[in-house]
Order: structure tokens, then sequence, then C-alpha cells
């Protein structure tokens, strides 16, 4: 009865069968696990969480690593507290020169679409004296609210101190944006981020990265198509590069980079380099969630 119900799309009905199958039998998994999907489906993650952490015991192999996933996707939903950190530094041939950005951050799950976090970011270059246009040379100290993820968008703001590791200048720090990911295929994927800096005289800029070819795999092959533009219509912020790449994923959060892009400058007024540009990018990607 439980199955016709989900069938035909009467959840509640289907919960219901299913709570009293659980009384008759508690030891079945399978039931455990369909109470997690449809409390899931039904939008009441906590308790869908707690059935599938239940399920993930289960002896039978393929109910348990069902649930085990399931549990895991869940698991960010249902902390109090939710710690992230990631890292990529990489160098680049068209500006000569190794970059770093790191962010740590904690976010407070308060039930509602909106979170408040505090974050610690890093935007450095190895370079000695000017900041090339893609750096900060800072550390920067925030707090800001965050929405939950939502079709794979987000939205988020942030107040702080940008804080020059070089310079030893504090300065206030604004910015925020959306934030867009989607895989549109198994050979497809897609990020646009649309960006407000203060630090970049109070700049708005969007960033669009896409790829197509093998994107799965512990070695990825594929071709890059990425644009970027802003508001002030500064050189070094408005161009169109692509190119082959390939990746090495290391870990499910772990990976290696290298991508041969061909670029042109959209606005060349005050740019002092040519017009076209050749980029061999190598980075390493590194992120974790507490």
């Amino acid at each position: 009865m439980a199955e016709r119900s989900i069938k035909a799309g009467y959840l509640k009905d289907a919960l219901k069968y299913l709570e009293i199958a659980h009384e008759a039998d508690p030891g079945d998994f399978g039931i455990m696990l369909k109470l997690g999907w449809t409390f899931n489906i039904l939008h009441q993650d906590r308790q869908a969480f707690e059935w599938f952490s239940l399920a993930r015991q289960s002896p039978d192999p393929q109910i348990a690593a069902e649930a085990a996933r399931a549990w895991q996707n869940l698991r960010p939903e249902t902390q109090r507290f939710r710690t992230t950190f990631w890292l990529y530094p990489l160098y680049s041939t068209r500006w000569s020169d190794f970059f770093s950005y790191a962010q740590l951050k904690t976010e407070l799950n308060t039930g509602s679409f909106v979170r408040p976090y505090v974050s610690l970011r890093l935007a450095g270059d190895s370079g000695v004296f000017l900041p090339q246009a893609l750096s900060e040379q800072s550390v920067i100290l925030a707090a800001g609210l965050t929405t939950r993820v939502w079709h794979g968008a987000r939205g988020w703001f942030e107040a702080g101190e940008s804080l020059g590791y070089l310079s030893h200048h504090a300065l206030p720090d604004y910015r925020g944006g959306l934030a867009l990911n989607r895989k549109l295929a198994a050979f497809a994927d897609t990020s646009l981020d649309a960006l407000y800096v203060s630090r970049f005289d109070r700049d708005f800029l969007i960033y669009s990265q896409s790829r197509i070819g093998r994107i799965a795999g512990p070695f990825q092959f594929y071709w890059n198509a990425n644009l970027t533009f802003d508001a002030k219509s500064q050189y070094w912020a408005n161009f169109a590069e692509t190119g082959p790449g390939v990746r090495y994923v290391l870990a499910p959060s772990s990976y290696l980079t290298l991508n041969l892009l061909r670029g042109v400058y959209l606005i060349n007024e005050f740019n002092p380099r040519r017009p076209n540009f050749t980029d061999l990018r190598a980075g390493f990607w590194y992120a974790f969630t507490h």
C-alpha cells in the first residue's frame, strides 16, 4: 500500500503505511530507507536524516550504500554548525605569478533559508611589490549571511576587514553576490558568479566558466569556455578564453588541474599588454566539510 501511494503521489498516506510497517517489523532496513526518502520528498529533512542514519546500518550492502549517500548529502542541512575549508593555489604563465586563494568558514544553521557565518579568507600572490590585479595580498576577516543552495544557486554577502600582510594596512571590506553551479549532463558543467567587491573600486564582476568533455572518473579531459567582464570596464576584468584542460582527481575533494588557454581582452584601453594572450594554468584544489 505504501508503494502504491508513493507511485500515486499520496506521500502522506505512504508515510502512514510505512510507519505501520515499521511498527510491525522494526528490523526491516528497507522500510527505514523508504521512510527516509518519503520524509525527504516531503521536505522534512531532519526526520529523513534520522531514518537514513538507521538504514545505513543494514547488512544489505545495497541498502546501506544508498542510505549512507543520502545521509551524507543531508548531513550539512541538519548540523547546527557547519565548517568548510577550501584551498586553491595555482600558477599562471599569463601573469608569471603564483596565486593562493583560501577560505575557512563556519555557518550557523538557524533552520531558515538564510544562515549567518564568520569567515577567514586569503587572497594573495608571490609578488613582492604591487599586487597583481587578481590578488589582494590580504587576509580578510568577515561576518556575513548566506542562503541555502537552491537548484545549484545561492546568494551571500559579508562585511569585514582586509588586513594587508605586506602593507600592514587595514581596510573595510564588503563583498557579496550570486553563485550558480550546474552539471548540464554527464559531459558538461558550468558555473556563474556575479560578485561585488569593494576593494576593486566598488566594482561588480561576472565570471562564467564552462567545461565540456569527459568530466567523470579520476582522469578528466575537457574543453574550457570562460568569459569575464565587469561594470567598470577595466581591461584585466574583461576577457574571453578557451582551450583544453585536464584534471586528475586525487580524492572526492582534492584534485590537480592543468589548462592551456588562449584568450583575448575585450577592452584594451589602458591595457599595457597585448590584446591576445596564452595562459598555461596549473593548480591544486583541496576542500573539506565538518
